[in-house]
């Protein structure tokens, strides 16, 4: 039986290429290898080694409308790719009406919710021809309404759709001292037959001032070690439930190696010490199709769940929230969630616009993205998508008129990070073409190839506003009109300042797609040693396909 798996991280990469850890199997959050990156690839050589489990956290099978199917489209092809051990979602939603939110958002356990994330479920497990796992989320606030218990709805999930339960140890815990609910009579409530899997995760305690006064309460935060009655809940959950996979999930904030093991080797020796070891059935996709024929039999309108999840997101996006369908000592905690979604896509966009931080300033890029996502919120699951919006956005905020490249700057960053998840496409097969064949060919740009143009030497802009840049700043913009060229080759991105004689070789190909056209257009301006030169560059790196 597979015991205790670890979380895998791009910034544990190397470390785990180096450690070569004795666990039994690594979870990949699934939006995270969306796209054909360097990170998916690492995912699947580490699958040569290591079972793999996909822990989805953006499919929002609690929303009140339809699932994004593209999205479901993406995760369907990770799923294919991996082959993962198992696949797992959340009691939550995140989405709904084109706004999407990254993180899992509180569900009311009503009867609408019920048959909406049965119908989600079933969808989700024909999409992929697999059972599924949910798992149980973290609490921070209840909604003033009559409500299904938690136990009782993750059992009736699994019930109808023929899912499993990812029981998170760490949250029944958080959301027991949240909501003043009994963990032990949580966990004991639970169907033991549809448990597929256990979490850990350490938690962060957060004193506030209420208007009630003031309260401590624990943000599930996964960038802790597991706590004392996390153990001793997970010590009662295995002589309840009995051993399954585990995973201590730690996401940010990482320590040293070491401490990840030594989590991952105690959880292990408890499940090997449970007295009983019971596996959850696995139902095959005949068995889950009758029951989405069950589900949908049965299906109604989600009004009211709609309605308050309309409500909620729109409180959520306002500064001051006041959402009158949550309990009203609890209601201030919304901001809660507020926080975790304007952290999270803040330190995105810092991520992607590394060196337009370097120039604003950290309090100041965060501060006109904070402005920026009120205004245009993410619209789907797959949070890489999200932030072109920003480059026509930031000529509108007031005192950037002295920063006449910023918006470059943001558009060659944008390149970059748009690259890095687009796939290369079939390039040209010069072994099994003629030249007569390839100069005749109608060919493109693949779709991973973009040209930045700017007035301003926008390359050394970049480099030199990067945080890894080590040396003295020194720029003067009238030093170079850039031409960039950005692609993807092998694992990563590269980026060429083009000379005219490239550059020119590009604007031709794009007007004309085919070789030859582009060659005799540029026959009289450019030499032939540098046609002859551009033209192998271009074939090397790959940066046409045949249409």
């Amino acid at each position: 039986m597979l015991h205790c798996g670890m979380g895998l991280r791009p910034e544990l990469f190397d470390k785990i290429v180096r450690h070569k850890p004795k666990v039994s199997f690594f979870e990949a959050h699934s939006e995270n290898y969306f796209g054909d990156s360097l990170t998916r690839k690492k995912l699947l050589e580490f699958r040569r080694d290591y079972p793999i489990s996909l822990h989805g956290v953006g499919l929002s099978l609690g929303r009140a409308d339809q699932l994004d199917l593209s999205h479901l489209e993406l995760l369907k092809e990770l799923v294919d790719d991996v082959e993962p051990m198992l696949v797992s979602e959340h009691l939550a939603w995140s989405a709904y009406a084109h706004i999407h939110i990254p993180d899992l958002l509180p569900l009311p356990l009503i009867e609408e919710s019920l048959d909406s994330m049965c119908q989600h479920i079933d969808q989700m497990q024909n999409a992929l021809g697999r059972q599924v796992l949910i798992e149980n989320p973290s609490n921070y606030l209840v909604f003033d309404l009559l409500q299904v218990p938690e136990p009782e709805f993750l059992n009736l999930l699994a019930q109808r759709t023929g899912c499993g339960i990812l029981l998170d140890v760490n949250n029944v815990y958080v959301s027991a001292q949240n909501i003043g609910r009994d963990a032990r009579q949580y966990i004991e409530e639970l169907d033991t037959h549809a448990i597929g899997e256990f979490h850990l995760a350490g938690h962060t305690a957060a004193a506030r001032d209420t208007y009630h006064g003031s309260e401590q309460i624990l943000i599930d935060t996964h960038n802790q070690r597991v706590c004392d009655e996390v153990w001793d809940l997970f010590d009662y959950t295995l002589a309840k439930h009995g051993g399954r996979p585990a995973l201590v999930e730690w996401d940010s904030d990482f320590p040293d190696f070491s401490i990840l093991m030594d989590q991952t080797e105690l959880v292990s020796t408890k499940i090997s010490n449970a007295s009983t070891e019971i596996v959850a059935p696995h139902y095959s996709i005949n068995q889950i199709a009758r029951t989405t024929e069950e589900s949908l039999s049965g299906k109604g309108n989600n009004q009211q769940l709609g309605a308050l999840q309309s409500d909620f997101l729109t409180d959520l996006l306002k500064r001051v929230p006041a959402n009158k369908r949550v309990i009203e000592s609890q209601n201030h905690r919304i901001s809660v969630y507020q926080n975790n979604y304007f952290a999270a896509v803040q330190d995105y966009l810092c991520e992607v616009f590394a060196a337009a931080v370097g120039v604003l300033g950290s309090d100041f890029f965060r501060q006109t993205v904070r402005t920026f996502i009120e205004d245009f919120p993410p619209s789907q699951g797959n949070l890489n998508q999200y932030g072109y919006q920003l480059i026509e956005f930031v000529e509108q905020v007031d005192g950037l008129d002295g920063i006449p490249y910023l918006t470059d700057l943001l558009r060659y960053e944008w390149a970059i990070h748009k690259t890095y998840y687009v796939g290369v496409e079939h390039d040209l097969d010069l072994t099994a073409m003629s030249q007569d064949e390839l100069l005749s060919a109608s060919v493109s740009l693949q779709q991973c190839v973009t040209v930045v143009s700017s007035e301003f030497p926008i390359y050394e802009i970049h480099r030199q506003s990067l945080p890894t840049f080590d040396g003295d700043v020194s720029i003067s913009l009238d030093q170079s009109k850039d031409q960039l060229l950005v692609f993807k080759l092998g694992d990563g991105v590269q980026t060429v300042v083009m000379k005219d004689a490239l550059a020119l070789m590009i604007v031709e190909i794009e007007k004309n797609g085919n070789l030859m056209k582009a060659i005799t257009a540029l026959s009289g301006s450019v030499a032939p040693s540098d046609l002859s030169a551009v033209l192998t560059f271009i074939l090397e790196n790959k940066l046409l396909t045949k249409n």
